[in-house]
């Protein structure tokens, strides 16, 4: 399997940017280049585990998930305890650098989530150094919270009504998990109104497409909050209306008022109702420890 994305002989980044700004797979475009010289220094591809929907320029620090393969092209295959991260703007400046530290507590693919603060829109380029590893390269492109449909830190979130034991909200089931899982006892609509803090998550354990990416962070949830918890609501909420093995069928309905095309994630409101926090497609438990710890 070849790894290699990225051969200034053959593609320049000035050329990625415009293809990237083209709408075209920018990402396979790379993918198909050739390191030419057996000398030159090889480049190749971390995989990215976010989509470019979560990240917005000038709206404070933005969380980027990585991982990387190994020679085998095993996912999470190198997993070093650290890794040296440089991030390049589009005017190719440096405008971070940092060191990003394992995560795999309670999920099955190591990854190391960056934290960069994006001053504008655009691609940036992700330049990691695992030293005897070798070097990787990813890109993201931040958009404009003006232009995002997704909630982000500091909006009041919408009082939907999402499904309960008592009322099913157009969904059905209201939970894939076997057994079900103990976090459908009240609507978000009633915990907003509440005045009680909210963790709010949205996935389908049944019918999740990675089930070592986004399988385990309910079990994670539950097993940190048990049943038993207090001063605080938590609500899950699946992605699908009425999903089967065939056919996962629409979204949601108050999934689909949020503005989201992605799963899973998870929300922490205060008790206005307002976001303190959000984590997108993979966290372990020690991100979410971070999370509840602000309640």
């Amino acid at each position: 399997m070849d790894h290699n994305i990225w051969d200034p002989q053959r593609i320049s980044r000035r050329a990625f940017l415009s293809l990237a700004g083209s709408g075209l797979a920018a990402t396979a475009v790379l993918a198909a280049c050739r390191v030419q010289e057996k000398n030159q220094s090889e480049l190749r591809a971390a995989s990215k585990w976010f989509s470019d929907q979560t990240i917005i320029s000038d709206g404070g620090p933005q969380r980027t998930i990585w991982s990387f393969s190994d020679d085998d092209g095993n996912l999470g295959g190198l997993s070093p305890e650290s890794i040296s991260v440089e991030v390049l703007d589009t005017d190719f400046q440096t405008i971070h650098s940092t060191t990003t530290q394992r995560h795999v507590d309670g999920v099955a693919m190591p990854y190391y989530p960056v934290i960069v603060p994006f001053q504008k829109s655009g691609v940036h380029e992700f330049r990691f150094d695992l030293g005897k590893r070798g070097n990787y390269v990813g890109y993201a492109n931040p958009g404009s919270k003006s232009q995002s449909t997704i909630i982000w830190p500091g909006d009041r979130f919408p009082a939907l009504v999402t499904p309960t034991v008592s009322r099913s909200a157009g969904v059905n089931p209201i939970c894939t998990r076997e057994p079900g899982c103990p976090f459908h006892n009240i609507s978000l609509s009633d915990s907003i109104t509440s005045r009680r803090a909210t963790v709010l998550i949205v996935s389908t354990p049944a019918f999740c497409g990675t089930k070592w990416m986004c399988g385990p962070v309910l079990e994670n949830l539950i097993s940190e909050v048990g049943s038993n918890y207090s001063g605080f609501d938590v609500i899950h909420a699946e992605v699908y209306a009425n999903p089967n093995a065939q056919d996962l069928g629409p979204i949601a309905p108050a999934v689909l008022q949020m503005g989201v095309s992605y799963e899973p994630f998870i929300f922490l409101l205060d008790e206005q109702g307002t976001v303190l926090r959000r984590l997108d497609h993979i966290w372990d438990n020690l991100e979410l420890r971070e999370l509840l710890s602000l309640i």
